[in-house]
């Protein structure tokens, strides 16, 4: 189903959905017993296909031995027919009953955190929910619940609530307790089991319809069709009901801490979450000059998390979540719409939370044990990012190394310019290069990357002639389109300027074209057009000659001629076509004579095939091209191809 077609019946469902919300929760029962009855006849046809199989074989047993010599024709036929009968049993019952993984996370008790375990048990006695079997703690700006189910979809499920230690050094207690709730909802309210159920049930589908994409043969084409009609619409459905469900889970937590601590959770979240990636940035900012990764990263945005924000800052980082749309495939509702199902009203949603008041979540629930937290996720972290932060560190003082070098060139020509511009606007991002590239584009106005990099910070300073700019610098080098493209699709979407989507499909239509270059490049095809290598230099000429020479044995007869890629004309690529002599089947197979071939380094791109297969058609048109042929022993005055 096409993304356009996705959307348009889920805004269908939706209104669907909010009108008859009873009526469209037994709709999705009965798609989802459906999908059981479709899962149930693809075992069942399966199973028995596997049975008349096993049921032919065990009658020509049974037959005497005249039979061995049909079983043994019939065998391939047999087996052929019952591999793809038995994945499909497997794949469709592991969809059903394989386990989900445990969530990973640092496990607490209630003696690690009292405090925490205390507050959930007030939370599970008011709203009337499933126990807590595991609490974890992650490293992340995230709060979760989830059920583990003992059999796949069925059984004694367990469920799990991750933590995330960064969120909580933001959150006052009253705040993160609704952020649970919320998370508890979804198991306590009253879409609980049944949406916890679904939510399941759509994760095995998307397994069942990967699993089915992948099968080839006779016996799966009726099962694709089937599984490809069935599991959008269920797809379609069950996301409805996801987002109907986010609603319902906001609403629980309200009813148990107020509608204005759950909007104040709601806003302080997504304000925390943008001070917290502005956290990572300047930590890993600071590779440039530091050797290692910071020991206490932990420590550090627990003491940035609890300080009083600017206003300003906070006032921006929650206007730009409250103009984000939620993407095509998330079941969250976007922020302004769950805040004003909360009660909010166009004059307060942009107001931002109280300050926090006393301790922090992280603080109030965990006590000491917070600090050993913090200890083991930065002591983890640390490692984690310690080898690629030593490189990237090493790699920016090479390029500092290399900028000095270009500074101390007195007359430097265009591309130690444009390389020494490229390498401050990187290095030193604030010391203003924009100047400096403009002048250098007046000097040299038909220089791609130099009009690149200016139409980039012109956009960078909101100012739109970038836009211009850009266009330019893709006319000058086409190999400008995708990152081009991609600049000004970033620029015109933050202004939700409908010129975003233009270039949206130019950079679609650039990849695809890249693509199919990439293909027609890597694989031989005997549709391509072959040609002379004509205007090769002489060096170059003797050691393609000197190579295949080397490795003559088992050649027969080979040639060199240039590919011309129907895509990409102007690509330079050639082949090396050979055909094997007709003892080089007593002495080695003909993929060792390519594998040596291709183990030297050859001073061109080329691929090395052998003419047998679909290459077949080349062998005619290469004996008629003149100057292609590799002479094995040249005659006098033969220098080259003939």
């Amino acid at each position: 189903m096409e993304q356009a077609s996705f959307d348009a019946m889920v805004a269908r469902l939706e209104r669907e959905s909010a009108e008859h919300p009873r009526a469209y929760q037994l709709k999705v029962a009965l798609l989802a017993l459906l999908g059981f009855a479709i899962l149930l006849v693809i075992v069942g046809f399966a199973g028995l296909g596997l049975l008349l199989l096993a049921g032919a074989a065990v009658a020509l047993l049974l037959t005497g031995g005249k039979a061995i010599i049909l079983i043994l024709k019939l065998g391939k036929v047999l087996f052929l027919l019952a591999v793809p009968l038995w994945f499909l049993v497997k794949a469709s019952l592991a969809s059903l009953f394989t386990r989900i993984p445990a969530p990973e996370g640092t496990p607490v008790s209630r003696a690690d955190a009292p405090a925490l375990f205390e507050a959930l048990d007030r939370l599970r006695q008011k709203m009337g929910g499933p126990r807590f079997h595991h609490v974890l703690v992650v490293d992340d700006m995230t709060a979760w619940m989830t059920q583990r189910p003992l059999f796949g979809l069925f059984g004694w499920p367990r469920n799990y609530l991750g933590l995330g230690l960064p969120m909580l050094e933001s959150l006052s207690p009253r705040e993160a307790l609704a952020v649970v709730a919320h998370e508890y909802g979804h198991l306590a309210g009253s879409h609980a089991r049944f949406g916890a159920f679904i939510y399941r049930l759509r994760r095995t589908w998307v397994g069942i319809q990967e699993a089915t994409a992948g099968w080839h043969g006779w016996a799966s084409r009726p099962v694709q069709r089937i599984v490809a009609w069935y599991a959008p619409y269920f797809n379609a459905y069950t996301f409805v009901l996801a987002r109907a469900n986010e609603y319902e889970a906001d609403a629980a937590s309200a009813r148990l801490l107020g509608a204005d601590v759950a909007a104040s959770a709601l806003k302080r979240s997504n304000v925390a979450g943008a001070q917290y990636e502005a956290f990572l940035e300047t930590t890993f900012g600071a590779i440039r000059d530091a050797a290692a990764p910071p020991k206490d990263l932990s420590v550090r945005w627990a003491a940035q998390a609890s300080a009083a924000l600017p206003r300003d800052l906070a006032s921006e980082w929650l206007g730009k979540a409250l103009e984000r749309e939620p993407a095509a495939l998330d079941t969250h509702p976007a922020l302004q719409q769950r805040l004003k199902a909360l009660g909010a009203d166009a004059a307060t949603v942009s107001d931002l939370p109280p300050p926090v008041a006393g301790p922090t979540a992280a603080v109030a629930w965990f006590g000491a044990t917070a600090d050993a937290l913090r200890e083991q996720f930065q002591a983890e972290w640390q490692r984690r990012v310690g080898t690629a932060w030593r490189e990237r560190h090493e790699a920016i003082q090479q390029r500092k190394r290399r900028l000095a070098e270009l500074r101390a060139i007195e007359s430097p020509n265009v591309d130690a310019q444009l390389e020494r511009l490229r390498l401050q606007i990187e290095l030193e991002p604030a010391a203003g290069d924009f100047d400096a590239v403009v002048a250098f584009n007046a000097s040299h106005p038909d220089q791609p990357l130099g009009v690149f990099m200016e139409g980039d910070m012109r956009l960078d300073r909101g100012d739109e002639t970038g836009l211009a700019m850009l266009e330019r610098a893709m006319t000058l080098d086409a190999d400008a389109i995708k990152p081009a493209c991609q600049r000004a699709f970033a620029f015109l979407k933050q202004r939700r300027d409908e010129r975003a989507e233009g270039y949206a499909a130019r950079w679609r239509e650039r990849d695809l074209w890249e693509i199919t270059r990439t293909m027609q490049f890597r694989v031989p095809d005997p549709k391509q057009e072959l040609q002379a290598p004509a205007g090769l230099a002489p060096e170059v000429v003797e050691r393609v000659l000197q190579i295949v020479r080397l490795e003559r044995k088992g050649v027969g007869r080979a040639w060199f001629a240039r590919r011309v890629l129907p895509v990409d004309p102007s690509l330079v690529t050639y082949v090396l076509a050979i055909e094997p002599g007709w003892w080089s089947g007593l002495t080695e197979r003909p993929q060792r004579i390519v594998d040596r071939l291709a183990a030297h380094e050859w001073p061109l791109p080329v691929q090395i095939c052998t003419l047998g297969g679909n290459l077949k058609p080349w062998k005619g048109k290469l004996k008629r091209l003149q100057g292609a042929r590799v002479p094995f022993r040249p005659k006098p005055g033969e220098d080259g191809f003939v």
